[in-house]
């Protein structure tokens, strides 16, 4: 009886966090675009690093995108083996268009790397983007419609749309997967702040804007954490979408996931003194939920299912059997098409596997598969 309760215990909060999370997503709708009077002048800033295959098609997007005359372009080269400077250089040359590439001495990472080419911007508004992805027509131009409807805020980020030249089980799992993120992030800004960036599609005030850590946490989530604690809002923007190209195998799908996960946790760990009053409702109920469902919830999570097996083995063997059956047969069919449970128990997965990445300091990460999209 004692174990049942002790299981009753453990899975109760992590019921608790995600039934928290789904209400405010279900609740929450996607807020009006504020009207746009005119187009700013920007900063677009573009880390890179062997970027050669796609970089060209990427500034043809850009330059697309927005108005020329109206940016400044900044590919922040953290020093490339392959041609993507000369690529990137001759393409902004043949498109007439006013920019530069930054190069690092050395590769630094992608932290570095954004620091170093938002130094280098002489505008105010800064746009943040990815190399590998398409931005649409509406989506510079809807970002800014947000962050510069308030002064109180400080950073806004954009929506991910997966991409595959497949229709993989990968495409389907993330399809699934970012629904759900950009609904709770929604949620979150309708309370104060989410910091949980989509890296590719941001845009920000450099004014509200510090450094990013150089070796810890995710640049995306670092940069949102840092605008909150300077005492601006940082927003959800659903209706501006960036287009991600995401790998097409399971092993390099695995890849990004848990590093991306493992960059989340460092960025949270890191800004740990956020969870404080002073930092309005972000830091008494959107900070706390976060660091709930990142590092507590894996753990109880895995415990609670280990402790069910056991309660169901001993009450009756096939019962055992039956549940290790089903909970397998789910997650081998999420290999195959994605289902709730896999996808969460996955994460829960991802998240685990991060939680052991923030003790080898990992800072410089391989690139995901590229494909040449000339």
């Amino acid at each position: 009886m004692n174990l049942l309760i002790v299981a009753i215990l453990l899975s109760i909060i992590p019921a608790i966090v995600y039934l928290i999370y789904i209400l405010g997503s279900l609740t929450t709708k996607n807020p009006p675009v504020p009207k746009l009077e005119s187009l700013p002048v920007i900063s677009i800033v573009v880390p890179a690093y062997n970027e050669e295959s796609v970089i060209e098609s990427r500034i043809k997007n850009i330059a697309e995108s927005y108005p020329i005359e109206l940016f400044e372009l900044i590919i922040a080269n953290d020093a490339s083996t392959d041609n993507t400077k000369n690529v990137a250089t001759e393409v902004m040359r043949k498109l007439n268009i006013n920019g530069k590439v930054v190069s690092n001495e050395q590769r630094s990472g992608v932290n570095f790397t954004v620091n170093h080419g938002v130094s280098e911007a002489s505008n105010e508004i800064i746009v943040l983007t990815g190399a590998d992805g398409q931005f649409d027509k509406n989506t510079i131009p809807t970002l800014l419609a947000v962050l510069l409807s308030s002064d109180d805020i400080g950073a806004v980020s954009g929506d991910l749309v997966p991409v595959s030249y497949k229709k993989v089980v990968t495409t389907r799992s993330e399809d699934a997967y970012r629904s759900i993120y950009g609904k709770i992030c929604t949620w979150e800004s309708s309370i104060h702040s989410t910091y949980c960036f989509n890296g590719p599609v941001t845009a920000l005030k450099k004014s509200a804007r510090v450094n990013v850590h150089v070796t810890k946490g995710a640049d995306d989530a670092s940069t949102a954490l840092g605008i909150i604690r300077n005492g601006y809002r940082c927003l959800y923007v659903p209706d501006a979408k960036f287009y991600e190209y995401i790998p097409s195998s399971f092993k390099e799908h695995k890849r990004q996931k848990i590093r991306r996960a493992t960059r989340l946790l460092e960025a949270t760990f890191v800004n740990r003194d956020l969870l404080s009053p002073k930092f309005g409702k972000f830091g008494t109920v959107v900070f706390p939920l976060r660091i709930l469902m990142l590092f507590i919830c894996p753990f109880l999570t895995f415990a609670s299912i280990v402790l069910w097996f056991i309660i169901l083995i001993q009450t009756h063997l096939l019962l055992g059997i039956a549940f290790a059956l089903i909970l397998g047969s789910l997650l081998f069919i999420g290999n195959i098409k994605t289902n709730i449970v896999s996808s969460f128990i996955f994460y829960q997965i991802y998240l685990l596997i991060g939680l052991i990445n923030m003790f080898r300091d990992v800072h410089i990460w391989e690139p995901t598969e590229r494909i040449n999209h000339r």
